[in-house]
């Protein structure tokens, strides 16, 4: 069993997605998503930027098992997502906050250059997409919880371990703690979301778009 934790400095339903029918890391991250396989387990946890939350008191925000790895062209593609594509004229802040937003220019679309970016309220031409795209994959969560703004405290005996700060490829807990946490959410609560994201709702707005929703 492999888990690995991140902080999240930014929470705006972006990075992770936990909206349609599961959730999904298509941007932000890119050390994350390039090295994780299917049956990974990764979760992410408030932090003194997001939250104000001290070291060693930082709570969860979502917690998923990868159940898929998308290339980008694929994800575009795929009729599951469509609605994670964001639409400025669906008036509807989960569709604002959609995570598919780099469109393929053909059908071996790889390198960053082959795809164009759509607007959208949170990475709109600022410079992510180079970064976005060199983690290769879209990571498409199979179970998974989401917490948001109602994020939760753990007990030290189920906590695993949480990076003293930023974590490109996210921090590894040992498989004892790795189980104990994950069956302590298993047990305690349903799968799904629990609540919104902690910046809600995205807006559209008229400016350049710049401020980053990335951890």
């Amino acid at each position: 069993m492999r888990l690995f934790s991140y902080k999240l400095t930014h929470d705006s339903g972006f990075a992770p997605n936990p909206f349609g029918h599961t959730l999904t890391l298509a941007t932000c991250k890119p050390g994350i998503r390039r090295t994780k396989k299917v049956g990974d387990w990764v979760a992410g946890f408030t932090s003194k930027a997001l939250d104000g939350s001290e070291v060693g008191k930082e709570k969860l925000i979502f917690l998923m098992r990868v159940g898929e790895r998308l290339s980008f062209h694929d994800y575009y593609r795929d009729e599951r997502f469509q609605n994670k594509i964001p639409d400025r004229s669906i008036r509807n802040p989960e569709n604002w906050a959609g995570d598919n937003i780099y469109k393929p220019g053909s059908s071996d679309a790889w390198e960053p250059g082959d795809f164009k970016q759509l607007p959208n309220p949170n990475h709109d031409k600022c410079g992510f997409q180079k970064k976005d795209l060199s983690g290769q994959y879209v990571l498409i969560a199979d179970k998974f919880w989401y917490f948001g703004s109602n994020a939760i405290a753990l007990k030290l005996s189920v906590r695993p371990k949480v990076p003293y700060g930023s974590a490109q490829y996210g921090v590894r807990t040992g498989n004892d703690k790795s189980r104990r946490f994950i069956e302590h959410i298993e047990q305690e609560f349903k799968t799904g979301r629990h609540g919104d994201p902690h910046q809600w709702p995205p807006v559209f707005g008229s400016g350049s778009g710049c401020g980053s929703s990335c951890a």
